[in-house]
């Protein structure tokens, strides 16, 4: 019986100085740090370039610019989530006459005057295209089919946004090629 008492004496002591522990234990709250670190990770990303395109909603891209120059082939650089659609942005610093030639596929175009990230509205002046303009999608966009090209003839920063809808067959995989940079 002595021997249950001294465990029981035991067992008691340690949970009092396991309790006085828990107790004095300083306790670091950093979950609102936690979350808002774990939603910027979620809703933003490196290459994030928020874009206007009336009639939508903003649309939040995840993709990053590739800076036009020379001939490439543009493969998807993003995604809008959700929807799944493909997209991809040509930044360039256009001269007069500084022409960029598309090849190889389908995508609304639209172009905006602006040397950074967000994109506000998107613009008809300053060049002239032989791709045909098409409000469907998009205000103030154009519809590549197979191939085109835009001639800027105001100097500046500009950015060619191009957004592919699988489901109506179009691509964010395009060649380009820029003249006279």
């Amino acid at each position: 019986m002595n021997f249950l008492a001294t465990k029981f004496k035991t067992l008691l002591l340690l949970a009092l100085l396991g309790g006085l522990t828990f107790q004095c234990e300083k306790k670091e709250d950093n979950q609102d740090t936690v979350t808002v670190a774990a939603l910027a990770a979620i809703f933003s990303s490196a290459g994030d370039c928020t874009v206007n395109a009336p009639p939508r909603a903003s649309i939040n891209t995840f993709t990053t610019a590739i800076t036009a120059n020379g001939s490439a082939t543009i493969t998807q650089t993003g995604t809008v989530p959700i929807v799944a659609h493909k997209n991809a942005a040509l930044k360039l610093t256009a001269k007069n006459n500084t022409a960029v030639a598309f090849s190889g596929g389908s995508a609304s175009i639209l172009v905006y005057k602006s040397s950074s990230c967000p994109l506000s509205s998107p613009t008809t002046s300053g060049f002239t295209t032989t791709i045909a303009s098409d409000n469907s999608g998009f205000t103030d966009s154009f519809l590549l089919s197979g191939s085109g090209s835009i001639t800027f003839t105001t100097a500046g920063d500009y950015y060619i946004f191009i957004y592919a809808q699988p489901s109506k067959g179009q691509t964010a995989n395009l060649s380009y090629t820029v003249t006279n940079l």
